[in-house]
């Protein structure tokens, strides 16, 4: 009899869950078999949208709502706004929508849509110090490889995607998995988790589990691989000359652990591989990229979206309707960031009533970008409580793993003497080197150090700063035990090269031989360390973030132990995998 309950219950379960499934199929057969063709092409463009407060009648609500009217687009892209402003607008545009969108974000640091603010002179101090102002921020994907921990990057995805879709955001463009091999990339860099593809991979993987156990779509990016390139793609078009040999030992070997992780979505590179299309198409409009490899051989089966197309890798060379219709040709469902909606949209509707798109090629997108929005559960609420955001997003648990992630990042490459841990009795001096002018750069660093030295004293320098400045700098070292510098160099979208101005560089190569022994802290990019002279001492958190600040200047004193190690190589200088482990000498 017991046995009998037991296969009666099982046999309910098993009908339970096969009408749960058979539910979000059959809103995606249903509402795919009332769309019109008109419909169904907008679908399948994501457009930037700010979500920045704006009356219903300004222009940059009334444009949001001219892309649902009149294109009938299928998702957003966020350019920019503030952890309010994004579900109130974001949940006007879904009411206005007859078909749930999508909210698409660049995240790859968390959902950090805010507007910091400090307290400034004349507040009363029981104001707090520093407010973030969005959700919870983290460390780059390079300080992430340089734990060695896949429980950080799965914390990573997991608390992004929690924040995220408590806002209204459901499909961020993160984990970068390009195998960052080439310490010249001008777009990469810290971006990924490190040169070895193993190591990728297993982080990649775990992203993808934190991020869609919330049920936030993970995108991995870009494929077939952005990580050993010169040139950035937002200027010019890459060329490499990679065989599939290649590929399959190093750039393809991360989207294979996202593809096998269950990864929604792969965003694609505008990059040329000749010996892999002879047309010598960025892989973004290539059939044997997209569809060959992509499709095929890796078997995806989520949405195949765009990188931007106004990136001049494509606007170049191709139109808005040339590029967006053979991008669907090469295999690619949703098209990012078109430069002329209109003529993008109408470029389609005409390839598919002149026969060179079929119907049934845009029934395909379609359906998946509608399994997405299913997955997502949109099919069902749409919609988000704003109330809940205040119990979700930044909160002091997600604040604490994101730190402790910070702390474990720090990488100390060398130290002479040793000069670390500075002593409690030294005088300090930073110095924070900036290509543009900054106002905040080292204010943390500065507080973290004050409780456990002496006396710290910060001056700012950039790019514009004069030589007579530098002279005076140069002066006043010997008044001080131990100068810490602190160079924040980043890689940015259409930046091109990294460098600084004359007068700076000669500072900095002057390090070398100071008066008083120097820290040399690479705050982002760190492969300027193989450019600098070595100092007394050198290390990287991998990022130029408040986060990273304060853990250097506890790493700095003590009051952490320093365990990162590298995950890239710095030519002429430090191998991957090379870290000094210190264990924490002082109590906070």
């Amino acid at each position: 009899m017991m046995k009998y309950r037991i296969m009666k219950h099982m046999c309910v379960m098993l009908l339970l869950s096969g009408l749960v499934n058979a539910q979000p199929q059959h809103w995606v057969d249903s509402t795919l078999a009332s769309m019109t063709l008109e419909e169904k092409v907008g679908q399948l463009f994501v457009v930037e949208v700010s979500v920045v407060y704006a009356h219903e009648e300004a222009p940059a609500y009334t444009y949001a709502l001219d892309m649902i009217r009149r294109y009938h687009v299928g998702s957003f892209i966020l350019a920019g706004g503030s952890i309010l402003e994004v579900p109130v607008i974001t949940n006007r545009l879904q009411s206005a929508a007859k078909v749930p969108l999508l909210i698409n974000g660049d995240m790859e640091a968390g959902m950090t849509y805010g507007i910091p603010w400090r307290r400034s002179r004349g507040w009363t101090e029981r104001l707090p110090a520093f407010i973030p102002g969005g959700g919870t921020q983290f460390v780059s994907q390079m300080a992430i490889g340089a734990t060695r921990n896949p429980r950080y990057a799965h914390e990573l995805g997991r608390i992004t995607a929690l924040e995220s879709r408590a806002v209204g955001i459901h499909w961020s463009n993160s984990p970068v998995a390009d195998v960052n091999s080439n310490p010249d990339n001008p777009i990469i860099n810290t971006r990924s988790f490190g040169e070895d593809p193993a190591l990728v991979a297993e982080m990649v993987k775990a992203y993808v589990g934190g991020a869609q156990g919330e049920r936030m779509i993970a995108t991995l990016k870009h494929f077939p691989g952005h990580g050993d390139t010169r040139e950035d793609s937002h200027m010019q078009l890459p060329v490499l000359a990679f065989g599939r040999q290649r590929l399959d030992s190093v750039e393809l070997v991360p989207f294979r652990a996202g593809i096998a992780a269950g990864c929604k979505a792969i965003m694609t590179s505008h990059l040329a591989l000749p010996l892999i299309d002879p047309t010598n198409r960025p892989a973004t409009l290539s059939r044997p990229v997209i569809t060959g490899i992509l499709r095929k051989q890796l078997g995806f089966e989520g949405i195949i979206v765009t990188d931007g197309m106004q990136m001049q890798g494509i606007s170049d060379n191709f139109g808005s309707a040339e590029g967006a219709v053979t991008a669907i040709e090469a295999g690619v469902d949703a098209v990012l960031g078109i430069g002329d909606i209109d003529k993008g949209y109408h470029g389609v509707l005409e390839a598919v009533r002149t026969g060179r798109l079929t119907p049934e090629r845009i029934d395909a997108s379609v359906r998946r970008i509608l399994s997405a929005k299913a997955w997502a559960g949109l099919d069902r609420q749409r919609r988000v409580e704003i109330d809940s955001i205040f119990t979700i997003v930044g909160s002091a648990g997600s604040r604490r793993i994101s730190e402790e992630i910070s702390d474990a990042s720090v990488t100390l490459l060398h130290n002479a003497g040793p000069i670390l841990p500075i002593s409690r009795s030294a005088r300090v001096h930073v110095v924070t080197v900036t290509e543009t002018p900054s106002a905040a750069a080292g204010t943390d660093l500065l507080n973290e150090l004050l409780p456990f030295v002496a006396s710290a004293t910060l001056t700012r320098v950039s790019n514009e700063t004069g030589s007579e400045r530098f002279a005076e700098i140069a002066a006043s070292i010997r008044q001080n035990d131990v100068l810490v510098v602190g160079v924040y160099l980043s890689v940015i979208a259409w930046k091109g090269e990294r460098r600084f101005a004359k007068p700076l560089d000669e500072f900095l190569r002057s390090l070398g031989t100071a008066a008083v022994p120097v820290v040399l802290v690479a705050f982002g990019d760190p492969y300027v360390l193989g450019r600098l002279p070595e100092t007394s001492a050198c290390m990287t958190p991998y990022n130029g973030t408040y986060l990273a600040e304060r853990s250097v200047a506890r790493a700095l004193t003590g009051v952490i132990a320093i365990r990162g190690t590298l995950p890239v190589t710095i030519p002429g200088r430090y191998r991957r995998g090379e870290g000094i482990q210190l264990q924490a000498t002082t109590h906070p």
